[in-house]
């Protein structure tokens, strides 16, 4: 009887937990599984996103996309994205991390280096494009002040200039979120290792590259496979801040997927586009997480 009563009670605790579940569940498959699935059917036809007709064209979005000048020049923008966003709010994360990490006050520090990653993409875009302003601009006054009027210049007008000043904007963002992943790794760093390392006479360079850093390695596996999804996947700040322009010198393939389908109604050659951003991602991110696991082994 006690067996049959506690089996009925399993069989209630199953059925509410599925009830729990069953409502986030059906919404993540509805809004994030399926269209991915709908993505990989439009990319290969001709769908304008409003006609009731379309037909299957096979691999010619792609093709299309593979040809053209602006898709490789969106994809250089994403790489030297990616790139400056590993080497820079990464390795300043790090830094900050350790220097905030048992600190005096380190609350207060951690809280204004991570205020940031608070504020919405539409309200850094804005901030940052006050900043940049030509005229009134704090960067360009700020660089008058200091007697280097001469490097003034049009941040987000010049083709020179804009890509790097958008991902100056998002660097900022972004170095706050790898500092909290680093404090949090730092955290796991067993104290004994490292009261050791100074019995032995390791300075504080030593200290860190032999023994905190490599102990830090899944952390930084982490920070850096957000980062790069992060860098592939870029939108709103260059959206707000430019639309890709001047002359597409700021386009990146997440503004150039949004024009296609929104701009240019090209359901079929925009999902095409986001298919291959997809699958660039994956690529990446399996081959650095395989890479980085195997060294963790390894270790």
């Amino acid at each position: 009887m006690l067996q049959v009563r506690l089996q009925a009670q399993n069989t209630r605790r199953t059925i509410t937990a599925f009830l729990f579940l069953a409502i986030p569940l059906f919404l993540y498959l509805a809004f994030v599984i399926a269209p991915v699935f709908y993505s990989f059917y439009f990319s290969f036809t001709d769908w304008n996103g409003a006609s009731a007709t379309y037909h299957y064209v096979g691999l010619r979005n792609f093709q299309m996309a593979f040809h053209a000048e602006y898709f490789w020049n969106a994809l250089k923008n994403n790489a030297i994205w990616t790139l400056i966003f590993i080497a820079f709010p990464t390795v300043l994360g790090l830094i900050l991390a350790k220097m905030v990490d048992r600190l005096r006050g380190e609350n207060l520090f951690k809280a204004i280096i991570y205020l940031p990653m608070t504020f919405s993409f539409v309200v850094v875009g804005l901030i940052w494009s006050w900043i940049y302003l030509p005229q009134s601009g704090m960067l360009n006054l700020a660089l008058d002040t200091i007697g280097l009027g001469i490097l003034k210049r049009a941040w987000l007008a010049d083709p020179a200039t804009v890509l790097y000043a958008i991902i100056g904007a998002a660097a900022w963002q972004q170095t706050g979120f790898a500092m909290v992943l680093y404090l949090a790794g730092l955290r796991g760093v067993p104290l004994e290792v490292l009261e050791a390392a100074q019995v032995d006479g390791a300075n504080g360079w030593q200290e860190f590259w032999k023994i905190i850093f490599p102990l830090l390695r899944t952390t930084t596996a982490v920070v850096i496979s957000i980062t790069v999804i992060n860098s592939l996947r870029v939108f709103d700040l260059v959206y707000i801040m430019t639309q890709g322009g001047p002359n597409r010198a700021s386009e990146v393939l997440g503004s150039l997927i949004y024009k296609e389908l929104f701009w240019n109604f090209r359901v079929g050659y925009g999902s095409a586009l986001s298919i291959i951003l997809f699958l660039f991602t994956l690529v990446i991110i399996i081959f650095y997480f395989r890479t980085v696991f195997k060294k963790e082994v390894e270790y």
